[in-house]
């Protein structure tokens, strides 16, 4: 018999009401303008849910006086993003998007254990005036710091009494709730057995009765590759769901032909909705434009093929430079930034394309390639090397023969890795030999310092830039060193495999430029060496079609199994999910130990829900179906 009565003081439903819903306890929802003398007084408890809204809930005074006369008969109040309640009283709200919480109570609650670093995404938060809180313990406190998954509890983190998060003030029947945390399932708050920890602490709390935390859909999950079930089926299940993604997360523009938007952002808000990107970059487009391309060829799907000449159309005929000018054949990079180039972005471009001609024997949009080649080999150092970017408003004649007269020194195989193996395929299919030779100096110039390249996120992400363009300079010159070099950094990058499939994020000697950045500035996944931590964005999403090409190359099944197995990780972390935003895609950072899309959020926009259409889902479509069209791929590499 349900003998308790909780009021639930809501504006609209969430996962924290259905929670008490379905709890041992009788509840009764009012709004906080609809409140009534008789059922508060005869109520157990009282459960104040403001997170529904942007806007925190504040009571009129009428109604916060019956609220405050609940509260000193001593019944149960659990406050969550009330502007104002007891003593307490708070500043506006603000974007929680670079802090997470620390769980700082003295003991473990239901798993969850002192130092455990809990998000929860893209939120906002009321802060809590000092001069009106208890000065007790909290439960949960933000804080901006740069671990993994756990931090350490000491004064300077409780310092900040306004950094609350979770806390029991005064008198000690109330308990409140700084963030919005009524719907922290579909906002995907992680790790989530910690949320729901949390979660069932307020609620049994509260309730003072067991109550179990189930019933509320997942927002997503995760299917792990099934070994009794051929590779080859699951993986063109994952390759269909992939291609699906791209219009049913409303990323395909006008079938192609108005390019594809870049993504979403990491930012999930609390309402669960997440940020889009909309920018249309030359490089999403073309490599969007290689998976379906791939697609087409896999399924022989005339409608992929036509969408992957619309997007390259976008490529070649809207944003490339004709007029005879020493800028002839330059990619511009967005519809916006459309005086730069970044190599590495014109060179993934330019690959699809390329390979599309090698497949098919076409020579579409070749002569458009050799054009926005000799335009950056014109801008290219004497060792082969670009800068990280040019700019055309300073790119003038006398700054042109300036960067081709002298050494780049620029040592990064993440913006000079794909150049390097843009040229090398072009020369196969031109037989150019000015793209050899500033294809093979660039990548020796590279290897000259390896492996300590300049490194942009970490060691791993050069790792996994490095392996297609070493195919491809084996490919070209035959020579044993350069194929010792593709077997190095191969075995390199093998000693970072994970069991799960992956590969972690590693960085010797913390070298890379994004190691220390600030908030508003791009950042690594990394905190330290051995968190397990992957990341999808930067790192392991060239390695499908990064391997499938060396494979094609050398022939080497060792290279084939490494095809599988990394296709055997991207089934197993591929998002399911209702939402058609994020379901058949891949996001950025994973935690491989717990199988659970979560990392470090100091990113300016790419943290670890970003899921960007090329880059990412593109890349790893591409280099799924390459796999699985070996036999047909592979004798164009004789």
């Amino acid at each position: 018999m349900r003998e308790k009565t909780i009021v639930i003081i809501t504006n609209a439903d969430s996962d924290l009401s259905a929670l008490l819903e379905r709890s041992p306890v009788n509840t009764v929802t009012m709004t906080a303008d609809s409140l009534k003398t008789s059922v508060l007084d005869a109520c157990s408890a009282v459960a104040i849910l403001g997170g529904t809204e942007e806007k925190p809930l504040l009571f009129h005074p009428r109604e916060r006086m019956l609220v405050e006369k609940q509260l000193q008969a001593g019944k149960r109040i659990f406050a969550e993003y009330c502007g104002s309640i007891g003593h307490v009283y708070s500043e506006p709200p603000v974007s929680t998007r670079f802090e997470r919480v620390v769980f700082t109570a003295e003991k473990q609650i239901n798993g969850v254990l002192p130092g455990d670093i809990l998000d929860e995404q893209c939120n906002t938060r009321i802060r809590p005036h000092d001069i009106a809180c208890t000065f007790s313990r909290p439960i949960l406190q933000y804080a901006r710091g740069k671990d993994h998954s756990s931090s350490v509890v000491d004064e300077k983190l409780l310092a900040s009494v306004s950094d609350r998060a979770l806390w029991f003030d005064e008198p000690e029947n109330l308990l409140i709730c700084s963030f919005r945390m009524a719907n922290f399932k579909r906002a995907r708050f992680s790790p989530n057995a910690k949320w729901e920890g949390i979660v069932k602490f307020i609620l049994e709390w509260l309730c003072e009765e067991s109550v179990p935390i189930s019933g509320l859909n997942a927002p997503y999950r995760f299917e792990p590759f099934q070994p009794n079930v051929p590779l080859e089926v699951q993986t063109d299940d994952t390759i269909g769901k992939a291609i699906g993604w791209f219009e049913e997360a409303g990323m395909l523009l006008n079938m192609g032909k108005d390019g594809v938007q870049e993504g979403f952002g990491t930012e999930v808000y609390a309402d669960g909705t997440q940020r889009l990107m909309p920018s249309i970059r030359i490089d999403c487009v073309a490599e969007v434009s290689m998976a379906y391309f791939m697609h087409g060829l896999l399924t022989k799907d005339k409608r992929s093929l036509d969408i992957s000449d619309n997007l390259m159309s976008v490529c070649f005929d809207l944003m490339q430079i004709k007029e005879q000018s020493p800028l002839k054949g330059m990619l511009r990079w967005t519809q916006e930034a459309w005086g730069v180039c970044y190599q590495d972005d014109a060179a993934r471009v330019l690959i699809p394309q390329l390979l599309k001609c090698l497949y098919t024997g076409s020579t579409q949009y070749l002569q458009e390639c050799a054009d926005a080649l000799d335009f950056l080999v014109r801008t290219t150092g004497t060792d082969g090397l670009r800068p990280f970017r040019t700019d055309n408003i300073d790119l003038t004649e006398e700054k042109i023969r300036k960067l081709s007269s002298a050494p780049a020194r620029f040592y990064c195989a993440h913006y000079n890795a794909f150049y390097h193996g843009a040229l090398l395929l072009a020369y196969k299919l031109t037989g150019n030999e000015r793209y050899k030779e500033v294809g093979v100096r660039g990548l020796e110039s590279l290897m000259s310092v390896y492996p300590n390249t300049r490194r942009e996120y970490s060691e791993t992400q050069e790792m996994c830039r490095l392996i297609m363009p070493l195919s491809w300079l084996y490919w070209v010159t035959g020579e044993g060193r350069h194929k010792e070099w593709l077997y190095g950094v191969t075995e390199d990058l093998k000693r970072l495999r994970h069991p799960s499939g992956g590969y972690l994020e590693w960085d010797t000697g913390y070298q890379a430029d994004r190691s220390n950045s600030k908030d508003g500035e791009e950042s690594t996944m990394l905190t330290r060496n051995g968190d397990p931590i992957v990341d999808l964005l930067y790192s392991l999403n060239w390695l499908p079609t990064a391997f499938a090409q060396a494979y094609f190359v050398t022939k080497d099944d060792s290279f084939k199994e490494l095809c599988e197995d990394m296709a055997k990780f991207l089934i197993s972390t591929q998002v399911h999910s209702d939402n058609k935003t994020i379901n058949g895609g891949w996001a950025r950072a994973l935690d491989v130990d717990m199988l659970e899309v979560y990392g470090l959020p100091a990113d300016v926009g790419w943290g670890p829900w970003a899921i960007e259409s090329g880059w990412t889902v593109a890349e790893i479509a591409s280099g799924l179906t390459m796999w699985r069209l070996e036999k047909e791929l592979i004798k164009h590499y004789g």
